[in-house]
């Protein structure tokens, strides 16, 4: 092994050819009635059943079925088989696990104030002002045909700015349009002040302060 690399690699083991012979120790599941190689199991999900499929054998019970399971268990209108909620957002806090109160209970409105009730927390509040701020910044993007990459640029970093609250007391307007003009410059597309003031109504001096 050579010290003059960084990150050397392992060496190779050099197999022995003169090894003595050793039995193969994988799991092998066979008929213990046919005996036939290779042998033909069929799971049965609907008994629950591992059965050969020469002899008609049963080799095991009460197996669990590991398939994805379509049925529907939504109340709503149309026929829904998911099982899994959205992907998660890089860009929002938490793990996104969250459970939504629907709005819609029958006409009674205890549903709609629950949904009120938790749209107040503070986890909520703090996700609501982010995806308000993404949605600004993805219509103000793609109104002068700006590319998904600035758009997830400018994001980024107005998320950075929220974390590490680096702008306080600027207003989310000219943080926003301070984003997309970092955001183009980053991505080396041309994009002039004026431009970004006529797009986000942000005087220059204000969009200054924040770069």
């Amino acid at each position: 092994m050579s010290p003059q690399i960084p990150f050397p690699l392992r060496e190779p083991v050099k197999e022995d050819e003169n090894q003595p012979f050793r039995p193969n120790l994988n799991v092998a599941l066979t008929c213990p009635d046919c005996r036939i190689t290779p042998p033909h199991i069929v799971e049965e999900f609907a008994s629950g059943d591992l059965v050969c499929g020469d002899c008609g054998l049963v080799l095991g019970d009460r197996i669990i079925d590991t398939r994805s399971e379509w049925r529907t268990f939504a109340n709503d209108e149309g026929d829904d088989p998911s099982r899994v909620g959205a992907v998660a957002n890089p860009l929002l806090d938490g793990d996104q696990l969250d459970t939504v109160i629907s709005r819609r209970d029958g006409g009674s409105g205890v549903a709609k104030d629950l949904n009120k009730i938790q749209s107040k927390a503070p986890g909520q509040k703090g996700d609501r002002n982010l995806v308000q701020a993404y949605k600004e910044i993805t219509a103000m993007c793609d109104s002068i045909s700006l590319s998904k990459l600035v758009s997830d640029t400018a994001k980024q970093l107005y998320k950075r700015v929220e974390d590490e609250k680096l702008l306080r007391g600027k207003s989310s307007d000219a943080i926003i349009a301070a984003c997309i003009c970092i955001a183009c410059r980053q991505e080396r597309v041309a994009r002039t002040f004026r431009e970004i003031c006529a797009l986000t109504r942000v005087p220059k001096k204000e969009i200054g302060r924040c770069c």
